[in-house]
C-alpha cells in the first residue's frame, strides 16, 4: 500500500496501531531518504487521529528530524524554507499535540549545526504558550525543555542566553506569578537571566554557503583533497603499502582545511574563550535590568533571587544597579 492510501486509511479509522508503525517505516525509510511529501503525511496523521500507540511519537520525531537536518546539502543546516514550513505546519493546528511538536522543534535546534533564528524564537513561543494556555503552572519538564532550547547550539545566544530569550523568561515569570511552579523554575530563571548579562556567545557554525563551499572542495575530483595534495607531494603511488601511506598523508594534510575535526577544535576553543570572558554588568545591561525588573511595579521572589545571584556572580557591576541590589538582595 502506498503512503497516501496508508495515511488515508489510518486517518479514516482515527487510530495509529503498531502494525501501522511498521508499514509507515517501510514506506518512509524504504528508500533511505525522507521526502517533503512524507513529512507532510506524518503531520496529517498526527492531526487526524486521536488514538496513537507510543511508538508513533518516536517515528514522528525521528523522520521529521531526519528530513529537516540531514536530507539537504550541507547536512546539518535547516533552510529558511524548511523553518517556515515547520512553523506554518505547527501553527495550522494552533496547538502542540502532547508536546510532540514542541519536542520536534527542540530536537532540531539541538541537533542542527545552524537554523534560522525564527525557529528558535518560535520554539520559545511554543513553550510559553503551552504553560500559559494550559494550566498556567511551569512544570519541571517545561523547565528542562526551556533549558535545552535556550542552550541549543543553534539558539540565538548559543552558549549564552540572548537578550530576547531573557525577555521571554521575564514575561513567563510575570505570567505565572503566584502559581505553584516547580522549584527548579526559580533556579533556572535566575541563572539564565544572569547568564544573559555576564556571558559571551561562543562558537557559531559557518554560514550555509561557506559550509557548501567546504563540502564541494572535499568532493571535487579536480581540485579537492587528492588533486591539491598531488600537486604538492607527487602522484598516487603503486602498491598497497605505498597507496595506504599516501592516503593517510593526504588525509592528515587535508585537515589543514576547515574539516570536521578542524571545525570541532575551533568550536572547543571558542567555547572555552566564551566561558572565560564573563564580564561585570555594564551600564547598558544595568539599565535594561532595572527597567525590566521594575516594569510591573512589583518584585517577586524569583527576581530577588536573580539580584542576589548577580551580586555573588559579578560583584563589580555598574553603579546604577547598586540601589536595586541594596533593595532586593539585602
Amino acid at each position: 500500500m502506498g503512503l497516501i492510501d496508508l495515511s488515508n486509511q489510518i486517518i479514516g479509522r482515527g487510530e495509529v496501531t503498531s502494525a501501522d508503525i511498521m508499514a509507515l517505516r517501510q514506506n518512509i525509510f524504504g528508500d533511505i531518504t525522507v521526502t517533503r511529501e512524507e513529512a507532510e503525511a506524518l503531520f496529517l496523521i498526527d492531526e487526524g487521529t486521536e488514538r496513537r500507540v507510543a511508538e508513533w511519537r518516536d517515528l514522528f520525531l525521528e523522520a521529521l528530524t531526519d528530513w529537516l537536518i540531514r536530507q539537504q546539502a550541507p547536512r546539518g543546516y535547516v533552510t529558511d524554507e524548511q523553518a517556515d514550513w515547520l512553523i506554518a505546519r505547527i501553527e495550522a493546528a494552533r496547538r502542540a499535540r502532547d508536546g510532540t511538536e514542541i519536542e520536534l522543534v527542540v530536537r532540531v535546534l539541538e541537533q542542527a549545526d545552524a537554523a534560522p533564528a525564527s525557529l528558535a524564537a518560535f520554539g520559545l513561543q511554543l513553550v510559553t504558550r503551552s504553560v500559559v494556555e494550559n494550566d498556567g503552572v511551569i512544570s519541571a519538564a517545561e523547565v528542562e525543555r526551556l533549558r535545552r532550547l535556550m542552550f541549543a547550539p543553534t539558539g540565538p545566544g548559543r552558549m549564552a542566553i540572548s537578550r530576547e530569550e531573557a525577555e521571554v523568561l521575564f514575561d513567563l515569570n510575570d505570567a505565572t506569578r503566584g502559581a505553584a511552579n516547580d522549584p527548579s523554575w526559580t533556579d533556572f530563571f535566575m541563572r539564565a537571566v544572569a547568564n544573559a548579562v555576564t556571558a559571551a556567545a561562543g562558537w557559531a557554525a559557518p554560514g550555509r554557503e561557506e559550509a557548501l563551499r567546504r563540502e564541494r572542495w572535499l568532493a571535487d575530483p579536480e581540485d579537492g583533497i587528492s588533486e591539491a595534495f598531488t600537486r604538492e607531494h607527487g602522484p598516487l603511488p603503486t602498491g598497497r603499502l605505498g597507496l595506504s601511506t599516501w592516503v593517510a598523508q593526504a588525509f592528515a594534510w587535508a585537515l589543514r582545511e576547515p574539516s570536521a575535526d578542524g571545525l570541532y577544535a575551533a568550536r572547543v576553543e571558542e567555547n572555552a574563550h566564551a566561558a572565560s570572558t564573563a564580564a561585570p554588568v555594564n551600564a547598558e545591561e544595568a539599565r535594561w535590568l532595572i527597567d525590566r525588573i521594575g516594569r510591573d511595579g512589583d518584585f517577586d521572589d524569583n527576581e530577588r533571587a536573580l539580584i542576589a545571584f548577580l551580586r555573588e556572580l559579578a560583584p563589580s557591576t555598574d553603579e546604577a544597579l547598586q540601589p536595586l541590589i541594596d533593595r532586593l538582595a539585602a
